[in-house]
């Protein structure tokens, strides 16, 4: 998680539009909170649950594709209606330099 929270600020460093920025940062919060809700759900289904490591494998796959897949989708719907600068906002701005 903190490698991938990391690398969104350095995208965001050094990029210079505005709206860039905002969409690279919709992405990164997107899929992470995805991801770690995602994980806990299925780590609790693991720890309930006897199932062997072909299901554990499937579960984890599937979550990190829909992890992904949710950021790439709130980012091109923040790219066609976006107006709010979150960036600026949240202090991400301030902080990523």
């Amino acid at each position: 998680m903190g490698v991938g929270l990391t690398a969104a600020c350095m995208q965001i460093a050094n990029t210079t539009d505005t709206k860039e920025k905002n969409e690279i940062f919709v992405e990164t919060i997107t899929s992470t909170a995805v991801g770690a809700g995602l994980g806990t759900a299925i780590g609790l289904f693991l720890i309930s649950n006897p199932i062997g490591w072909g299901t554990a494998i499937v579960l984890a796959v599937g979550s990190t594709a829909m992890s992904y897949g949710t950021g790439k989708f709130l980012r091109n719907m923040y790219d066609q209606y976006g107006e709010i600068d979150f960036v600026a906002g949240t202090g991400v701005d301030r902080v990523c330099k």
